[in-house]
C-alpha cells in the first residue's frame, strides 16, 4: 500500500468514526451538543424539546459518515 493510499484510509476512517459517533451519541442520549461560537457551553438540542432540529443533526451526521465512506472508497478503488 503506498503512502497515499494509507493517508487517504486513515483520513477517511476518522472522518467515519468521528461522526458515527457523533450520531450513536446522540440517539443514545436524546441530545445532540452544539458548539456555539464565543460560547463556553455547548447548547443542548433535545428530542423532546426540538424535534426537527435534533432529527437534522442526527440525519447529518449519518449522512456525513456514508458520504465520507464513499468518498474514501472512490479516491482508493476508483480514482
Amino acid at each position: 500500500m503506498e503512502d497515499k493510499t494509507l493517508f487517504i484510509v486513515i483520513g477517511v476512517l476518522m472522518i467515519v468514526a468521528w461522526t458515527l459517533r457523533e450520531g450513536i451519541k446522540g440517539l443514545r442520549s436524546g441530545v445532540v451538543e452544539k458548539t456555539v461560537k464565543g460560547s463556553q457551553t455547548p447548547r443542548l438540542i433535545q428530542r423532546a424539546a426540538e424535534p426537527g432540529a435534533y432529527w437534522s443533526y442526527i440525519g447529518v451526521y449519518f449522512g456525513l459518515s456514508v458520504g465520507a465512506l464513499l468518498v474514501g472508497i472512490w479516491l482508493v478503488f476508483i480514482k
